[in-house]
């Protein structure tokens, strides 16, 4: 019998879609460029690059950017109006006693930059424990993939306040051998200077504490680290470079936070009802609300040194402000499923047995994104950049904040490393490399256009995402059901895998294929 036009065309077609198939499961599978990277941080460069480097803030993410800078350049200045007193607590910075979820991209990156870091952190209280979040979504659990790792043990992420980190990170800059390439100078920028031919920043003009005013010329590198402020972009407008009038675009989560820092002595610890299992992860409890209950967040903390925080979330004014409001607002908290009962006689214990805990509220303010990657080639300085907060602004309920800045440091250690003249022009090339940020950019605001609270960016409304959210929802629901699908979320949210992850043909089916429970 013979074999027909027919079947050989569906066999064909068969084998080219596996094949295709396999392809793109291996592209969507593959390590995203800053992990392949992250071995290059805290090595230094064999010959420095001409010219000073700026570093224009000093909160975590101008420590971590002065400590990048100093394997490249044989002077780094880093300018900040608050560092003449380290143990003063930082005004400046909105959410400095905010609670924090710190990523595992996070350490691993400060464990390549200063390799005494975990013996600091913990001689200071620090708490090193697995990288779960012990997630609940609308009160239904999405596990961490602790299989995929040897012994069932995740990778590490730090467990500590917000103040606590920031000192310790500045006094691992200020002792490691690179710190003799770093100055320190207590003041703030006040402008920059462009070149004759407008080309990069000449000279950086910096106010001192003192009133003095200083004129920093022959410049490497200007680095923007001043956070919500975003002050890089007055510099550029005022020192006569041309941007665009739609370069700043934002949107408003409406959305209020109060953290509760309790001091547990540790006989009081030993009673409290969190389960084996959740002790030694960075958090021991959060819960997420569905979009149709607003962007509120519920957690509970570990930190440094006997201390707990609670994480309370709103998009009303109604946040608890004293012990007796604590429990009757977690009464109002509704999901798909409860939250957990150990939870609740948790906090219970804490309000009745311990000091009145510190209370800082605050509202979150919009959200904002520069988008230096869309500016003409030739418009910027080519040794101008920006990090942190001051490129993007993610909500800080997605826990993100913190691991973005090393994800900058890894990017931009990178191109300082790569081949080319001695003196790189790294500007449009980092903004460029930096469009993963878009995306989690992206995917922060899409979901918090779910919430009836949330007011959209110019040009969209809460229908933009629509399908993202159903196809989030989706994913959940399979990661509840498939330890593959929990693990990609898992990576994605920690930011070590890319979110093309969550297109791999295994997950996709998986995520389609799953009754939603939402």
């Amino acid at each position: 019998m013979g074999i027909s036009h027919s079947s050989i065309y569906l066999a064909s077609t068969a084998c080219v879609l596996l094949s295709s198939g396999i392809v793109w499961q291996k592209f969507c599978t593959s390590p995203p460029e800053w992990i392949k990277e992250l071995d290059a941080l805290g090595q230094p460069r064999k010959q420095k690059l001409l010219g000073t480097a700026v570093v224009c803030g000093g909160s975590i993410a101008g420590t971590v950017v002065a400590r990048v800078l100093a394997d490249h350049f044989d002077r780094v200045i880093l300018v900040d109006p608050e560092l003449h007193d380290i143990e003063k607590p930082k005004t400046r910075v909105m959410q400095y006693n905010a609670t924090h979820a710190l990523l595992s991209l996070f350490t691993d990156g400060a464990r390549r930059l200063w390799p005494n870091f975990d013996t600091e952190l913990k001689a200071v209280g620090g708490r090193l424990v697995y990288a779960d979040l012990q997630l609940h979504y609308s009160g239904i659990a999405v596990p961490a993939p602790y299989g995929d790792y040897s012994g069932g043990r995740l990778p590490d992420s730090l467990a500590m306040r917000r103040p606590a980190t920031q000192k310790a990170l500045y006094a691992l800059l200020m002792q490691h051998p690179t710190a003799a390439n770093i100055a320190v100078w207590p003041g703030t920028v006040r402008g920059i200077e462009a070149s004759d031919n407008r080309s990069s920043i000449r000279s950086v003009i910096v106010r001192k504490l003192d009133g003095t005013q200083v004129v920093v010329n022959d410049i490497g590198l200007v680095v923007d680290c001043t956070g919500r402020i975003q002050a890089g972009m007055k510099w550029l407008e005022t020192a006569g470079f041309s941007l665009p009038d739609s370069l700043r675009c934002s949107y408003k989560p409406n959305i209020r936070y109060a953290t509760l820092c309790f001091s547990v002595p540790p006989e009081l610890e030993s009673r409290l009802p969190i389960p084996e299992f959740a002790i030694n992860s960075v958090c021991q409890y959060i819960h997420t609300q569905h979009f149709t209950y607003g962007l509120s967040v519920t957690a509970l903390l570990k930190t440094e040194n006997n201390t707990m925080q609670v994480m309370l979330t709103s998009s009303e004014d109604n946040l608890p402000r004293s012990v007796p409001e604590i429990l009757p607002f977690i009464s109002t908290i509704r999901g798909h499923a409860p939250l957990a009962s150990w939870f609740v006689k948790t906090v219970e214990m804490l309000c009745e047995n311990c000091d009145d805990p510190s209370f800082d509220i605050i509202k979150i303010p919009e959200q904002s994104y520069v988008k230096y990657h869309s500016v003409p080639t030739g418009a910027l300085p080519s040794n101008f950049i920006a990090v942190g907060d001051a490129h993007i602004q993610l909500n800080p309920v997605h826990g993100q904040g913190v691991s973005k800045v090393m994800l900058n440091a890894i990017t931009l250690n990178s191109l300082l490393h790569s081949p080319g003249s001695p003196r790189p022009d790294p500007s449009q090339r980092l903004f460029g490399a930096l469009l993963q940020e878009e995306r989690c950019s992206d995917a922060t605001r899409l979901h918090d256009y779910g919430s009836p609270a949330c007011e959209p960016m110019a040009g969209e409304t809460r229908d933009n995402g629509r399908l993202a959210r159903w196809f989030e929802l989706k994913l959940i629901s399979a990661a509840t059901q498939y330890e593959e699908v929990a693990s990609v979320l898992w990576h994605v949210r920690n930011m070590v895998a890319a979110e093309r992850a969550l297109l791999a043909p295994t997950v996709l089916w998986k995520a389609l294929w799953t009754r939603s429970l939402f």
